[in-house]
């Protein structure tokens, strides 16, 4: 077949323009390069906004923000409750007979009885006919006090007049200088009755918590208990020096807490760096 000169010639001048032509490609790599810059810079703001205790004098801080110091931050998080089943008894029983049940687990009654670690029973009256939620409701503040941050941020809110929510969020009756201080507070009971940290005339509740790191681990020398009733909170003294070496190191260091209770049990780690560890002042109301 023969294809005409007025058909063919005419295409070759322009296929040529559009292959020596760059400045689309050019362009549209500036725009790239651009959006990612602006991406950057955003998340960069974002960051800076997160770290406003290290961008601005705790003066200038909000009420908000002064909370988020003491409830949700590096230094204070919610910790979900582990509930521990006594020794050879079940968490909970799932009255639904020996179906799917290994034949050891089955109780003189003919219920199966599920092991682990769970949460209690739901009353009876609200018991739906199958296991028991796994989703965890019960929960507690624990707040590493001994930061300047921590406590910059209640003398913020003392001086926004916010005693009352001072109390709330349970401040430490002290931060001495030789002590690392860690309070514990209910956040979610997640069921009626459940008051860990009650003092009653029949004693003080029975804790026991140790805070490890790098170089050991070590129990409290001191504890208190503040509130009453689902408000109590706990606060442990535990010593900064263990066999005469610093139990945090020189640089950032992180430290385990662990607090044992009678049938349940929580965990929160903590990621501390030098700078904020210094000897805070006593925080008193």
């Amino acid at each position: 077949m023969k294809v005409s000169r007025t058909t063919a010639i005419p295409e070759f001048p322009r296929a040529r323009r559009a292959r020596g032509h760059r400045p689309a490609p050019l362009n549209l790599s500036f725009r790239a390069i651009l959006s990612v810059a602006i991406l950057f810079l955003g998340l960069s703001a974002v960051v800076r906004a997160d770290d406003f205790w290290k961008q601005k004098p705790p003066a200038q801080w909000s009420h908000d923000q002064a909370l988020k110091l003491v409830r949700h931050s590096p230094w204070a998080k919610v910790a979900v409750v582990v509930f521990l089943r006594p020794e050879n008894q079940a968490s909970y029983s799932i009255p639904t007979g020996r179906k799917h049940c290994d034949p050891d687990a089955v109780d003189a009654n003919g219920n199966c009885l599920q092991k682990g670690k769970m949460e209690p029973p739901v009353e009876s009256s609200r018991q739906p006919n199958a296991a028991p939620r796994l989703s965890p409701s019960t929960a507690f503040l624990v707040r590493w006090e001994s930061v300047t941050p921590v406590t910059q941020a209640f003398a913020r809110l003392e001086e926004l007049g916010e005693r009352s929510l001072i109390a709330f969020q349970a401040q430490a009756p002290r931060v001495p200088a030789d002590r690392y201080v860690i309070t514990v507070k209910l956040e979610q009971p997640g069921f009626t009755g459940f008051e860990p940290f009650t003092v009653t005339s029949a004693g003080k509740p029975d804790l026991r918590a140790t805070l490890k790191t790098r170089t050991g681990t070590v129990t409290p020398l001191e504890v208190e208990f503040t509130g009453a009733g689902a408000n109590s909170s706990v606060h442990f003294f535990f010593p900064r020096t263990l066999n005469r070496a610093p139990l945090l190191g020189s640089g950032t260091d992180s430290a385990d807490f662990n607090m044992e209770g009678i049938g349940f049990a929580v965990h929160s780690k903590f990621t501390l760096a030098p700078e904020l560890l210094q000897q805070p002042q006593a925080a008193v109301l």
